[in-house]
Parts: C-alpha cells; structure tokens; sequence
C-alpha cells in the first residue's frame, strides 16, 4: 500500500485516527455527559499493520489502522405522526424562505404558522417587525382563548388561529400557545443552504468514507447542513466552532486544542472526531434518533430522558419530556437532519441546477520540526493562500507568527498533477530539512491518537 495518496472521492482516511471506542465504559455506573466526560480506559487499539517502505513524518492518506470489525446497525432514519409536519416545516424552512423572511410560528407545534414575515426591504427594522409580530400573536391567542366557546364572537384572524389548532385536543391550548417560549420567529435558510450545498462538494466524499468505514450511515453527513452549512468559519454565541460545531470541551477529547492548532476547524479532523462521537452515542442509547439528539442535548441528557418519560421513542420524548436543557433545539434536531436529507438529496427539485465544489485534494506530512508559518511558505515557496485553505485548524495565532506550527502537525499541501503524491511528500520533506535550524525548533512529535487511552491534548 503507497504511503501517500491523493485525498480523492475513493480516500478511505485523511491522516491520523481517532480512537476505536473512545468512549468505552461501564455503562451500569453513572457516566457524564459528552461535553462533562474526562479521560476515561479504553480498550487497547491494535498496532497498526508496518507500511512498505516507510517514509518518515509521512501520514497515508488510507488508515493503516484495521476497520473496525464490529459494524453499527443501518440507519432507521425515518418519523410517524406529528413529528412528520416538523420534517414538512424545516424542508420549508431550508427550501423556501431565505435569510431575509421568515416565519412566526408555534414552537411545539411547529408546522402552526401565524405570519411570514419579509424584511428584505428594510432590513434595519428586522428585529422591530419580529418582536411585534411575535406579541401580536400572543393577543390574538388570548382574546381567542377567551372566546374559545364563542366562536362566533371572534373576528376574522381570530377565526383563523382558532381554525389552526382544530386538532389540538386541549382545552387551554390557546392560553398555553399564548406563553413567551411558544410563539417564536424562524428565520428563513434557503441561501445558506444553498451556500452549504456548494460548498459541501469539497467534503462529503471523503466524510462518507470515514463514516462507512467507521460502521456509521452516511446519512449522518449530513448533520453539518443542520449545524453551520458547512461553513468552515462557522462560530456560535457559546463558543462551538467548525462545520461540526464541536464545544471546546467536547471537542477536547478527540481533537487539538490549543494555541496553535484548534482541530474543530479541520472539517475532515472533526468529521473523523464526529463519527466516534456518534457512535458512542448509538452503543449508549440504542437507536438513532436518540444518539442524533444526543449530539445536540448530550448523551446523558438523553439518557435522563429516556429514564424519566419511560420510552426510547423519539416523539414520546419530543413530547412527553419536561427540562430547561430540552429546549427547542434539542427537540427538533433529528427533525432538522431528515430535512436537511431530504433537500440535499433531491436539491435540484428544491434549487434547480448545483454545481457543487471540486472535492478536496492535497497531500498531508507530519512536520518533523516546529516553525513558523512565514518561514515554512517561504523557504518551501508555497502558496500561502492555497495552505490557509488547506489547513483550517492553524490558528490566527499561527499565521500571524505569535506561534509556531507545531512538529507533529499533519500539514496538507496542494496536490500537484506533475508529481505522484510520496514523491510530492518526498520533495516537501528534502525542502524542510534545507531550511536553517535557526528557523526551526526541535519538539516531541505528541501521539495523541491510537495509544489506547482516551487523552486530553493541551
């Protein structure tokens, strides 16, 4: 097998491998959740099979790790009853309504609209004409809950929420719909999911192939059009980051963190990270809309919730389970990801014609030495745009030269056609060891993956 391989459609891996179940444990004591876990034992990892002909600080594209024998269950991605109107709203949502409208609707029963709203226009008044919106709803529903046994009495938009909730058997269900956390603004994802349908062309081949050969559905790929569009720059108000939008403390047990280097923004690192994630998910809860969920609200939080509502049945819990954490998010996660299939996998039928990004190549080497990004690109001549894009997880710390990359990082380069990729490894490796070692610093290459252990990485 080559050392090297060009990052293509039929790439197994991209660089190093994570730990086969990470996560393992005792399952009959009390566990944290996902973002609470520290180190735990872990099964040993066998040691990888010897490559031919091995080239030193050169990371195969192709995992020399085995493929993990036990294989998850397929997929059973699919919703019954209400929770099918919730898939209806998101395939609206990311297929209808851009980022400049949106709607007012109820949040538990979401496919219960009350208002598009559009401020392509006047942009300026956007937070005016939701926060109106949305207490204009809640005084329509009172007045209609008041008149509730007097129809007659309303008038006309009255008579229309009125109509909407004909099959909400509750008799306080209009003063429940009026309460603050009930009536909410969705905004509209139609061109950022077109954006992220784009620019996925770069990643889902080879994030397919880290799931299929993890045991994993493909399907799961997709979870990045629900979390950033596959916006590699993608940051949340509470601090996750990448297309994953892996939590810094999460993300520290499977990924680099750290001044230098934050894995989160690799897209194909957190890929690698998100599919054991996941399925420690799946070993713990059993199916796959729970071990979905638990990817937003926690494995444990799913776990407690299971426990209390007494059923592994995703709308049960939708419906039945009462917590602060639970919020909306967490509730129409699995939801969000069945829509998010449905329109990427029949985008044309949603967007019309898509060409999608090349998918990504390059060459990835393991840096024998520390150095700083400056020197590196221009002692080797190297693009340093093309190494930017390349290379997500360098930090801003790194490129403007307050810090050095790493020995031990993996680093892509641009795959170039003239050359195979060993010997395209080979030149880049002779290059290094030209450069002064004034400009280099000499460091212990960290082993953070494979060793068996479950470790965090400062």
């Amino acid at each position: 097998m080559p050392l090297s391989t060009i990052l293509t459609l039929s790439a197994l891996v991209l660089g190093q491998t994570l730990i086969s179940n990470a996560f393992a444990q005792d399952l009959t004591s009390p566990a944290p959740s996902p973002a609470e876990m520290g180190p735990q034992q872990v099964s040993e990892v066998p040691d990888p099979s010897p490559l031919e002909t091995p080239l030193p600080h050169l990371v195969p594209i192709a995992s020399a790790l085995p493929i993990t024998q036990e294989q998850t269950p397929p997929s059973t991605l699919t919703v019954q009853g209400r929770l099918r109107k919730n898939v209806d709203f998101w395939i609206s949502i990311y297929s209808l309504y851009s980022s400049t409208e949106g709607l007012i609707h109820d949040s538990k029963y979401v496919d219960i609209v009350y208002e598009k709203i559009s401020f392509a226009e006047t942009p300026s008044k956007k937070k005016k004409m939701i926060r109106e919106g949305v207490k204009k709803y809640k005084k329509i529903l009172l007045n209609v809950h008041r008149k509730r046994n007097d129809p007659d009495k309303m008038d006309a938009e009255e008579k229309r929420i009125f109509e909407l909730f004909k099959d909400i058997p509750d008799s306080n269900r209009f003063l429940d719909a009026a309460h603050r956390k009930r009536v909410r603004f969705q905004l509209g994802q139609k061109d950022r999911f077109l954006e992220g349908l784009v620019e996925s062309g770069r990643y889902l081949p080879i994030m397919e192939e880290i799931f299929k050969r993890e045991g994993l559905p493909i399907e799961l790929t997709r979870l990045p059009f629900v979390e950033s569009s596959f916006n590699v720059r993608a940051r949340s108000k509470v601090g996750a980051s990448g297309i994953w939008q892996f939590m810094r403390s999460t993300g520290r047990f499977f990924l680099k963190i750290n001044s230098a280097i934050d894995e989160r923004n690799d897209p194909i690192r957190a890929t690698e990270a998100a599919a054991k994630l996941l399925k420690v998910n799946y070993d713990s809860l059993k199916n796959w809309p729970l071990a979905i969920t638990a990817y937003n609200h926690g494995r444990m939080g799913m776990m407690r919730a299971v426990r209390k509502v007494g059923t592994e049945d995703i709308e049960g819990i939708v419906d039945g389970y009462k917590s602060r954490s639970f919020g909306f998010a967490s509730s129409n996660f699995y939801t969000e990801l069945l829509a998010a299939i449905e329109v990427e996998r029949n985008a044309e039928k949603y967007f019309g014609p898509i060409e999608r990004a090349t998918p990504l190549k390059g060459v990835e080497i393991q840096l024998p030495e520390s150095i700083k990004f400056k020197d590196l690109v221009q002692y080797l001549k190297l693009d340093e745009e093309a190494i930017k894009s390349l290379n997500p997880a360098l930090s801003g710390q790194v490129i403007l030269g307050r810090a050095l990359i790493p020995a031990g990082y993996y680093l892509r380069i641009p795959h170039d056609p003239v050359l195979q990729p060993e010997a395209a490894a080979r030149v880049f490796l002779a290059g290094f060891t030209q450069i002064p070692s004034i400009n280099k610093r000499k460091g212990k290459v960290s082993e953070i993956y494979g060793t068996g252990k479950l470790q965090k990485v400062d």
